[in-house]
């Protein structure tokens, strides 16, 4: 299934929440802040600080990311399969993906208003410094809704 280039961009910025589970069926969701589209059919995911998601991904690849646009009023959950990269071309693009989300972190910084918000926002990206990717995890999207009724799904 193609993602529009409208829901690729919303990926790349906003929060997302991966959805997995174990091959029995229990749930794990978790909030990333590190996805990048890179194909209108492929998604990846920077693995930092995976621990229940990356044992879920080795044993059950089914997955599904649910996020909320709030400028565009969009909301969407994709469905797919995960595959892990530890060596390679696959995995050299976390990096690039860590580095560009940082810089744009830092940029938007200099425009947050609120001085204990920016300091928050200061340290997270400090911490994110220091954080080296793990692994990448590429979905390949099978199925895409959307969660408001009203608007027409977009692909």
């Amino acid at each position: 299934m193609r993602m529009s280039e409208e829901i690729q961009q919303m990926l790349d910025e906003n929060i997302v929440y991966l959805a997995t589970s174990t091959p029995e069926g229990k749930p794990n969701v978790v909030p990333i802040g590190l996805v990048h589209a890179i194909s209108d059919e492929e998604l990846l995911i920077v693995d930092v600080l995976f621990k229940k998601t990356r044992r879920n991904l080795e044993e059950n690849p089914e997955v599904a990311i649910s996020f909320t646009d709030f400028k565009r009023l969009e909301s969407y959950q994709l469905k797919g399969k995960a595959k892990i990269f530890k060596t390679g071309e696959i995995y050299e693009k976390a990096f690039d993906i860590m580095k560009d989300k940082a810089e744009r972190r830092r940029e938007s910084l200099g425009k947050v208003g609120d001085p204990e918000i920016s300091e928050r926002a200061r340290k997270i990206s400090e911490m994110h410094k220091r954080l080296k990717p793990r692994a990448a995890v590429l979905i390949t999207i099978e199925e895409i809704y959307s969660h408001i009724p009203e608007s027409k799904e977009r692909r």
